[in-house]
């Protein structure tokens, strides 16, 4: 075998294991109180709870994301609609509850509010991801 094998082709080939199909968290949510005012300024807390359920501690983040088109937001003039929460190291099977403030404004109309949860697995710091779980939520807006 010679150095330069690899780029001829030649050489061993090894097939990468395949993933096991285990998600490394469980996202869980809750609204207090249930729904979110229409056409008033109102706001409702929802309570996020992440499980570490992989087999090793994790730098987690979960990140928040409200579909556009709605008046409702994580500010009061509701005009942001990306929020992240950065939860440190997870043991394994520990889980961390954290809460965020969802507004609404006298323009919110009323209707459901799809809202992405994706909770991250860093490496090392922040800026590098190992794998990812999402969930979609369903904030009733009356």
């Amino acid at each position: 075998m010679g150095i330069l094998d690899w780029l001829s082709g030649g050489g061993e080939r090894t097939e990468a294991a395949p993933p096991s199909g285990r998600k490394a968290f469980k996202l869980s949510y809750e609204f207090n109180p249930l729904r979110l005012k229409a056409h008033k300024d109102s706001k409702v807390a929802m309570n996020i709870t992440v499980e570490n359920t992989s087999g090793s501690k994790q730098l987690t983040s979960v990140d928040l994301e409200i579909a556009g088109g709605n008046k409702i937001g994580f500010d009061v003039t509701s005009m942001q609609k990306h929020h992240e929460e950065r939860i440190g190291e997870l043991a394994p099977g520990a889980s961390k509850t954290f809460s965020v403030k969802l507004h609404s404004s006298p323009m919110t109309k009323a209707g459901d509010v799809p809202i992405k949860l994706t909770a991250y697995a860093h490496y090392l710091n922040y800026n590098k991801v190992l794998e990812q779980a999402s969930r979609n939520a369903k904030l009733r807006v009356i």
